[in-house]
């Protein structure tokens, strides 16, 4: 499960997870020292893209900074790959001459761009920003879900309900005490309850 843990206003604090998808070298040293001091917790390393998504789906970590030229599979795919999957936020270091590229790809995936050379203030805003934008989309995007789960629930509930007014010719309030007076005898939740119900009369008018 992941912790997620905010400032008052909407920063992300210290202690975040991070996962380094960089070849070895003095850049990688460089990010992670400048991360470590920041109080950013490095959780992973990897030098190629496939060996970074095998640990991202393992360690999940918060954000993943991502050099674009990697070998195996390019940062710009493992980029995509963190939204697409949920494996975290991203930060993809580009250089300058790839930079077209990335814009196009920013039409459609959510990833912080981060030119080449890197400066330390640079670096660590662009940290903030991705996970902050990545957080937003999440909680968009669950609360989508939960709009969908709500509607699907309420559409079965009623379906549930007309079927009980057809079959036991009672009214609708009274259809709904039988639905939760069986959804409470049995333990389950309403939406169980409705399903049952549908299930039941569907195999009556079968047999």
């Amino acid at each position: 499960m992941r912790l997620f843990i905010f400032a008052e206003e909407g920063t992300p604090l210290n202690g975040l997870r991070i996962f380094l998808a960089m070849p070895a070298g003095p850049l990688r040293d460089k990010v992670k020292d400048s991360l470590s001091r920041h109080g950013y917790v490095i959780i992973g390393e990897a030098a190629d893209g496939m060996t970074a998504l095998r640990s991202l789906h393992k360690l999940l970590p918060d954000l993943v900074i991502i050099e674009m030229q990697l070998p195996a599979l390019d940062g710009l795919e493992l980029a995509k790959l963190c939204q697409e999957e949920q494996l975290g936020a991203a930060v993809l270091l580009t250089p300058y001459n790839q930079l077209g590229t990335v814009q196009r790809a920013l039409e459609t995936w959510l990833f912080e761009p981060l030119i080449r050379p890197i400066r330390e203030e640079a670096l660590l805003a662009a940290v903030v920003t991705a996970y902050t934008h990545y957080m937003r989309e999440a909680r968009l995007t669950r609360e989508v879900h939960e709009l969908k789960e709500a509607l699907e629930k309420r559409k079965l509930i009623n379906q549930a309900k007309r079927r009980l007014m057809e079959k036991l010719h009672v009214n609708e309030d009274e259809a709904h005490r039988i639905l939760q007076r069986y959804a409470m005898n049995h333990r389950i939740a309403s939406k169980e309850a409705a399903s049952r119900i549908l299930k039941v009369y569907s195999h009556d008018e079968r047999a």
